[in-house]
């Protein structure tokens, strides 16, 4: 695994602890603004790693998932 995919790993498992806390928290009023904001920020961060991630092996600087390196 790359140093790059792990870091998305590594974000990805946080955005998913991160989402039940905020789904409690805005499901009984105390989340507050800047503790929605700081979730945003993750999941921005979020979408621009797995968007390099995929340029990157449309651009063939990462490897393809191997399911999609079968020829038939």
């Amino acid at each position: 695994m790359t140093r790059a995919t792990q870091k998305l790993v590594e974000v990805l498992l946080t955005v998913e602890a991160r989402i039940a806390v905020l789904r409690t928290q805005l499901t009984d009023g105390t989340a507050t603004p800047g503790q929605q904001r700081e979730f945003a920020d993750k999941v921005e961060e979020v979408v621009d790693l797995l968007r390099t991630r995929a340029d990157d092996i449309d651009a063939g600087i990462v490897a393809a998932p191997s399911h999609l390196l079968r020829t038939e």
